[in-house]
């Protein structure tokens, strides 16, 4: 008797885990450069209804997106305990800086292909279209979310590229 053994390999990648109005997301650590703890804004005029506004980094300006109001929770007043993930997204072929506001992140964990199941696409509170699936990790569920489609649409990562022309400082 023959024994075979399949050679599968399972891809692994690296997850930074965060909180959302109490809810766990999960993104690709390629797309995180730093987590930042949240500070003072420059309010961008006719922005986006959810562009916080915009920051210094590392000599450029970075575009920081309220994530409560992006996916459709309701506004939050007070980011000061909130962090700033850093994100490095490519775009319709562009590469675009952006943060975006999270309540905590505490956790990079690793998980295969087979630890990513679907995510309903009926009954679901999140788009379909920028959720790529949910992971359970110690007895918890986290949404496994894609950056760039989230982004994909929106005319805020072209803020990006500009410079800030004044530094007017809003309260966190």
């Amino acid at each position: 008797m023959e024994k075979h053994t399949s050679e599968t390999t399972e891809k692994k990648q690296y997850f930074i885990l965060f909180y959302l109005g109490g809810e766990s997301f999960a993104i690709d650590v390629k797309y995180v450069i730093r987590v930042l703890e949240a500070t003072s804004f420059t309010r961008v005029p006719q922005g986006p209804s959810f562009l916080k506004g915009v920051i210094n980094f590392n000599g450029s300006v970075l575009p920081v997106v309220d994530t409560y109001l992006k996916f459709g929770l309701p506004a939050k007043e007070n980011f000061r305990k909130s962090l700033i993930l850093v994100l490095n997204l490519n775009v319709e072929g562009k590469n675009t800086n952006l943060g975006v506001l999270v309540d905590d992140s505490n956790d990079v964990f690793e998980a295969g292909d087979t630890d990513i199941k679907p995510y309903p696409s009926s009954g679901s509170k999140y788009d379909v279209n920028y959720i790529e699936g949910v992971i359970e990790r110690k007895g918890m569920f986290m949404l496994v979310l894609n950056p760039e489609k989230l982004f994909e649409e929106d005319a805020l990562l072209s803020l990006g590229k500009g410079r800030a022309s004044e530094e007017a400082d809003a309260e966190v």
